[in-house]
């Protein structure tokens, strides 16, 4: 056995293990029947904008929305020099009571959720994107299984707005993966990004860890594994829905991808000390691990493809270069032919594991599928990944921070 091939088994192995572990883990978990809250405790929604003219406005009708007590929530929508109209559209709601609105110098997000930490005394403290619409029953769900299970943060099911693309299917196929992930995630303590869409936190907690950092343009990563690494507890609830506006294009999508997967490799460096650490459980000793496996994985069989590529290329050339171009008729397989080399069983349950993984994402959040979203990812996905991993890859190995947009 060559060394590609067995560094091509060891990999897919890993990816099964994981797949296998998660999925069985999520199977065994009870869930506790939640219960009706006693009391509403109040609740600050911070929205940090840039340059969002276009969607701020639907983002503050759904918060306005939102079924519970208005003398418990107030909204801080914060422009953070924007140079489009973002801060006019925000003062059309200047007489809105619940919400208040700071306007600042541009000093990233982290900075603008900083400075509404410091207007609000909210006894919770939540986060929505600019681009991001709220369920109207996503707050109240989110308080009631924050309080049942005295959690210090919770994260939500994110779902995509407008599936009516190619790259709109592949992503809402993606967040359905992602649904499942979270929640496997919950089960096993292990969460370790709060993501913008409509995460919710004690201020408490919040406040005992200095507020967030700029920790590579991802604060909502670098929040999660100091709550991890101080043992605060932080969970999911499927049932709390936010939609989100996802990228439309190729390179609006390729840039989002790079700025994450780019401020994830830098957050894992920060925090190296948990990876492999027994003392943080699964997420140190199983999930961490397994996520910088899966992205040197994915860049070494996209390489692997790229060279068995080139090379069959190679040899048709040749071919067609020493005996001249024939047409055949393509050789009919027998019947009941099947490749059964152990790597091509291995990635046929790997993709079906894939599959059944969606599915239970789709299900647990009650998202509906396009038609076309589950066929759009498996085909097209596993060749856009890899330009944003390798793009990621090499900024973090030169320190080049990802932009922003």
């Amino acid at each position: 056995m060559d060394l590609m091939t067995l560094a091509t088994h060891i990999l897919l192995f890993i990816a099964l293990y994981t797949e296998i572990f998660l999925l069985l883990a999520f199977l065994e978990y009870k869930e506790k029947p939640t219960h009706a809250l006693r009391a509403y405790p109040s609740v600050a929604i911070i929205v940090p904008c840039f340059n969002e003219e276009t969607t701020v406005a639907k983002t503050l009708h759904s918060l306005l929305a939102l079924v519970y007590p208005h003398n418990k929530v107030q909204i801080i929508a914060v422009n953070d020099g924007s140079t489009d109209q973002t801060l006019a559209v925000l003062q059309t709601f200047k007489d809105e009571p619940r919400i208040t609105i700071l306007d600042q110098k541009n000093a990233g997000k982290f900075n603008a959720m900083n400075a509404a930490l410091a207007h609000t005394h909210a006894d919770i403290v939540g986060c929505l994107d600019a681009d991001s619409f709220v369920h109207p029953q996503a707050l109240v769900r989110a308080i009631t299984h924050l309080e049942t299970r005295n959690a210090d943060a919770i994260t939500p099911a994110i779902m995509v707005s407008y599936p009516n693309t190619v790259l709109g299917c592949v992503q809402q196929a993606e967040y359905a993966l992602s649904v499942f992930i979270r929640r496997a995630f919950d089960v096993t303590g292990s969460i370790f990004v709060t993501p913008g869409p409509f995460s919710l936190f004690r201020r408490s907690s919040v406040v005992s860890l200095g507020g967030w950092r700029h920790a590579h343009g991802t604060e909502d990563m670098d929040i999660a594994m100091r709550m991890q690494e101080r043992g605060m507890r932080i969970i999911n609830a499927p049932d709390v829905h936010v939609m989100t506006s996802a990228p439309r294009t190729l390179r609006s999508l390729l840039k989002q991808r790079t700025r994450w997967t780019y401020g994830g490799i830098m957050n894992f460096w920060d925090f190296r000390h948990m990876i492999g650490n027994r003392k943080h459980g699964t997420l140190g000793v199983i999930i961490l691990p397994s996520v910088i496996i899966s992205i040197f994985a994915a860049l070494f069989f996209t390489a692997q493809f790229v060279f068995i590529s080139i090379e069959r290329l190679i040899s048709l050339y040749v071919k067609i270069e020493t005996v001249g171009f024939a047409l055949h008729w393509p050789n009919i397989p027998e019947l009941f032919f099947f490749n059964t080399s152990s790597i091509t069983i291995m990635s046929v349950i790997l993709v079906a594991l894939v599959i059944a993984l969606i599915y239970i994402g789709k299900s647990i959040s009650r998202i509906r599928l396009h038609p076309m979203a589950l066929p759009l990812y498996i085909t097209l996905y596993p060749f856009i990944a890899p330009w944003w991993l390798g793009n990621a890859a090499v900024r973090a190995l030169l320190r080049v921070q990802a932009p922003w947009r």
